[in-house]
């Protein structure tokens, strides 16, 4: 055996060049630290508050902060039984109180990569009860090279990668919100609320004494790959358990077991590229690799609502 394939078999079972096709670790926030039981945390893992106090739901807590009985309101979550919660607009009596605004945030898996073009989305639904009374729009996504924290608030300064131009009226369908950009920075962190101030943020009263807007936030997704994008639906990957490949590491091929038939496979190198996509619609099969150089690379199986991700080596 050469030394090549030496380091990349070094490489594998040390599990080094770990690729994601989300790059958003814990992006459904069912990974928690604890079980919330009030407003005013983030315990959940990987996430944080980028400024002020950020909240957390989950069907464990036993208080306002379950799913779906919230303190503000019934609201079944996205997928799975978590979600996080922002005010996107405050009424005060000055300026300040008037820009307060709340923000979560992640370090992503790994930095967007200059002139890489990245397609990102999540899901929102407005909370609606006595305490809230405002609809607002402008709810968003952002990019930061650097973090923020719960008392170094995120910068309020009218700039988004994505935005919901509209007002969030609806209280019952999440709304999926994505795009896409080419990267301009080596950004690290992904963060989500209401980036604009008073005086760039519109609002509905839809109640006589109304305090602020708020919204709850559920699947998050940064990803290079255009179709997982469009269609993951935050729902869990499938059980490794559930899908066997062999040989691997591999030489010119490899066949694929499933116990449910497997509807796309793609793979990406060890750097996220996207290398080949195709339909399979099957629960078995061979995958021809003539065309891959030797190294680390990552195949997706794709199913209707979820995923499995495996990863082998090309001699």
């Amino acid at each position: 055996m050469n030394a090549i394939k030496i380091f990349f078999l070094l490489l594998f079972f040390a599990g080094v060049g770990n690729a994601q096709v989300n790059l958003v670790p814990n992006p459904s926030f069912e990974d928690t630290a604890n079980c919330p039981q009030f407003l005013d945390n983030m315990l959940v893992q990987n996430w944080s508050s980028f400024g002020n106090s950020a909240d957390y739901f989950n069907s464990c807590s036993s208080t306002g902060m379950n799913v779906p009985n919230t303190a503000f309101g019934y609201q079944p979550s996205h997928s799975g039984s978590a979600y996080c919660g922002v005010i996107t607009y405050w009424k005060g009596n000055s300026v300040l109180t008037n820009n307060y605004r709340e923000f979560i945030g992640v370090q992503l898996v790994n930095s967007l990569q200059v002139g890489n073009k990245y397609y990102f989305s999540f899901y929102v639904v407005s909370a609606q009860n006595n305490s809230i009374g405002y609809f607002s729009n402008n709810i968003g996504l952002r990019f930061f090279t650097n973090t923020y924290s719960k008392t170094n608030p995120a910068p309020l300064d009218n700039f988004a990668h994505i935005k919901l131009d509209t007002l969030l009226t609806d209280t019952v369908n999440w709304l999926k919100i994505s795009g896409s950009f080419i990267a301009d920075s080596s950004y690290q962190y992904v963060s989500i609320g209401n980036f604009y101030d008073y005086l760039n943020t519109d609002t509905l009263v839809y109640l006589t004494f109304p305090e602020c807007a708020y919204s709850y936030i559920d699947d998050v997704c940064v990803t290079t790959d255009s179709l997982y994008n469009e269609t993951w639906t935050g729902l869990q990957s499938i059980d490794l358990n559930d899908i066997t490949i062999w040989p691997n590491p591999i030489q010119n091929y490899f066949q694929f077991s499933a116990k449910k038939q497997i509807n796309e496979f793609t793979i990406y190198d060890s750097r996220g590229k996207l290398i080949l996509s195709e339909n399979v619609n099957a629960v078995e099969g061979r995958i021809e690799f003539d065309i891959l150089s030797a190294g680390i690379y990552f195949a997706v199986f794709r199913r209707e609502r979820d995923f499995s991700v495996q990863k082998f080596l090309k001699f």
